[in-house]
């Protein structure tokens, strides 16, 4: 596995720098861009299958990588911000984006500033959502293929797979952590600190995907308990992807699912035997 992620960022790399090359925007800033973050995903990666961590949870484990990405990432992203090349770059997409749009001028300088303050406020949430998403589907198909060569591909090493989605719980500890970050956003309404405020929102959007996840398997086992669970996954996935799509109704349903995940550390909705009460 460390080999193979040795091998894609070395392709990644020079694929972005023959990239930058050919458009003629080759500099330390723009390289940092399209380098850093590739690399330190796949470091991220590696990282959760280290055998030492086999011991955590895949959720303490994937935020733990996506700690250790942003942190690897980050000083050369905000190094990159500073660069007037990539801020070059990045103006000229903006109004080419407005010219072909039919759009009124868009006002750049504000739009550097939203991405400035959107990259410190979601960076980290958005490499763990790629870290969970991506450890999660490839044990996902590696069981898969298991299954289907009867088991001669051999057992994945133990430290890999995540969990199917019927077992999947967040760790009962980083309830208050979820509820400490969430405080701390409503704290910084009306004492803002932008560097607490990055570092909260992050820490919020991270830990309340893993209750989503979470609140995703309570509906799945309470499908199960009524007979749904077939037509369920089926239908499940696209309905999220609907959910998704559907604006501000998607977010509020995706909410709920997060608040659902969290409200089973302490009502246990799937310990709940067939025949009792709801």
């Amino acid at each position: 596995m460390a080999a193979s992620a040795a091998v894609s960022s070395a392709i990644i790399a020079v694929w972005q720098t023959i990239a930058l090359t050919r458009a003629d925007i080759l500099s330390a800033g723009t390289v940092a861009v399209g380098v850093s973050t590739p690399l330190a995903l796949a470091i991220g990666i590696v990282a959760m299958a280290w055998p030492r961590v086999s011991r955590l949870s895949f959720t303490t484990r994937a935020l733990a990588a996506a700690a250790v990405a942003s942190a690897l990432s980050l000083p050369a992203l905000f190094a990159a911000i500073r660069d007037p090349a990539v801020r070059a770059m990045f103006l000229e997409a903006f109004e080419t984006a407005s010219s072909a749009l039919g759009a009124e001028a868009l006002d750049a300088e504000s739009l550097w500033s939203a991405l400035r303050t959107g990259v410190a406020s979601s960076y980290g949430a958005v490499l763990f959502a790629f870290l969970f998403l991506s450890a999660w589907s490839g044990s996902s198909l590696g069981r898969a293929m298991d299954a289907r060569t009867g088991g001669q591909g051999g057992e994945l090493p133990t430290a890999v797979p995540g969990p199917r989605l019927a077992g999947y719980s967040v760790p009962r500890g980083l309830v208050w952590a979820l509820l400490a970050a969430w405080a701390a956003l409503l704290v910084n309404r009306f004492v803002s600190v932008p560097v607490f405020s990055a570092v909260a929102l992050n820490a919020a959007l991270a830990l309340s995907i893993c209750y989503g996840v979470q609140g995703l398997a309570v509906v799945r086992a309470l499908a199960e308990r009524v007979g749904l669970a077939p037509a369920l996954r089926f239908i499940g996935p696209l309905a999220i992807i609907l959910l998704l799509l559907s604006g501000i109704g998607g977010f509020v349903a995706v909410g709920l699912l997060a608040l659902l995940g969290t409200l089973e550390t302490w009502i246990p909705f799937r310990a709940v035997t067939e025949g009792d009460a709801p």
